[in-house]
């Protein structure tokens, strides 16, 4: 019977070892700047899927036997996860102002460069347009005008 207890004792043992080894991950590579906002994005995602998947199993836990520390700690994760999901929000929220921003200044180029391109048009006349343009111009000037 002894002999049975440290099988199952090793055997136990055994089993806990191959799970932690297969539980171990690589190491993933250093976060960087440019990774920063995928890395971010990506994991509040995750973060705020498995914290949804946790409040419905602790409210289905709840609702059949509550207790004061359990409704506690579904409070606390209620409010860390919206926390998470309003965060996300921002970054969202921060990048679309971000683009519709840099799309106004470049409207806003584009368009003093037509306003510049309309003002800085210049009419070349030779002389005799010139004189035209005076002479016509005394011409209607001198004219009596009926009354």
């Amino acid at each position: 019977m002894e002999e049975d207890l440290d099988f199952i004792v090793g055997d136990i043992i055994t089993q806990l070892k191959g799970t932690t080894a297969l539980s171990k991950k690589e190491p993933e590579d250093e976060l960087t700047k440019e990774k920063l906002e995928d890395f971010i994005i990506k994991n509040s995602g995750k973060l705020i899927m498995k914290s949804l998947d946790i409040i419905d199993d602790v409210q289905a836990y709840i609702s059949s036997a509550p207790d004061a520390k359990d409704v506690a700690a579904f409070a606390e994760l209620l409010k860390a996860s919206s926390a998470s999901m309003e965060c996300l929000n921002k970054i969202y929220i921060s990048l679309e102002k971000n683009k519709t921003t840099r799309d106004i200044k470049q409207m806003d180029i584009v368009s003093r460069e037509q306003l510049n391109t309309q003002d800085n048009i210049t009419h070349l006349l030779s002389r005799k347009e010139i004189m035209k343009e005076l002479m016509g111009k005394a011409d209607k000037a001198e004219t009596p005008i009926d009354v």
